[in-house]
């Protein structure tokens, strides 16, 4: 079994600005400090199959499902939460890897 956990985002951004500007850094900075990595952060994604509304696209890879719990309550990425609330609509999940059995 995959220790692996991820979280993935479907992000319908209004304030590009605040987004970036205000929400991001402290983002990408909690991330990391909690051993993740952004595997995709895109305006590009295709939809092949069913809606998406969605303008941005975020996959985050953690070591394990703690890691990812640990970056999802981290205090200081509690501080900019409100900021992507105010800037973007959202839907987040987080995801055990792939387990085949």
């Amino acid at each position: 079994m995959s220790d692996e956990a991820y979280v993935i985002a479907a992000i319908d951004v209004d304030d590009w600005e605040a987004y970036r500007n205000e929400y991001l850094p402290t983002a990408l900075e909690r991330i990391e400090a909690h051993g993740g990595e952004v595997l995709v952060g895109t305006d590009e994604a295709e939809v092949v199959e069913g809606e998406w509304d969605a303008n941005w696209t975020v996959v985050v890879e953690f070591p394990s499902a703690a890691n990812a719990r640990g970056f999802l309550s981290d205090d200081r990425y509690g501080e900019v939460v409100p900021v992507r609330h105010a800037a973007a609509d959202s839907d987040m999940v987080l995801a055990p890897g792939f387990d085949p059995a």
